[in-house]
């Protein structure tokens, strides 16, 4: 009886443990899944600060938006150092395991240095941007963010470490 109760007790144990365990992994995959989403809204503030400025560039929106817009982006490229590349993406949050919830390639994680310079150097270019914005010429601004972006968000993250997204 003493066996039997002390097997159903070892049984119990080992069962609690298996249930932790895959509670663990379960939470782990939710923390990974609200950081994508966090990477994501921050990626979405910076696209609503670039409508801003593309707006104004193609004349239909002002250029008091347009100042916002880049400001606004200064304010996010300021952030993206290599701590924000650890935050935002760490290791196991790619397309590969979800595949429905971001559009990071693996490949990203081979190449982290190169991610963490990327911030910095998006955020210099965006300090050039600011004068064109500010001159306030349409065309000016719209060529500006054209280079600003082909060389820097393109050029230096989307490109290489980022899927199509399929429209």
């Amino acid at each position: 009886m003493k066996n039997l109760a002390y097997r159903g007790i070892l049984v119990a144990g080992v069962g609690a443990l298996l249930a932790a365990g895959t509670a663990a992994a379960f939470a782990q995959q939710g923390d990974k899944a609200a950081t994508i989403k966090a990477r994501k809204d921050f990626m979405e503030d910076q696209q609503h600060a670039v409508n801003a400025i593309q707006a104004f560039a193609k004349g239909t929106g002002e250029r008091q938006g347009a100042i916002d817009g880049v400001n606004k982006l200064l304010d996010l490229s300021s952030k993206m150092d290599a701590k924000f590349i650890e935050t935002y993406f760490p290791a196991g949050t790619s397309a590969t395991e979800f595949p429905d919830q971001t559009h990071a390639k693996p490949e990203l994680w081979q190449h982290l240095d190169e991610a963490k310079a990327a911030g910095p150097k998006l955020h210099e270019a965006e300090l050039k941007l600011v004068d064109v914005v500010k001159n306030g010429d349409p065309k000016a601004v719209g060529d500006g963010m054209t280079a600003t972006y082909r060389g820097s968000c393109n050029g230096l993250c989307h490109d290489q470490f980022r899927l199509p997204i399929q429209r």
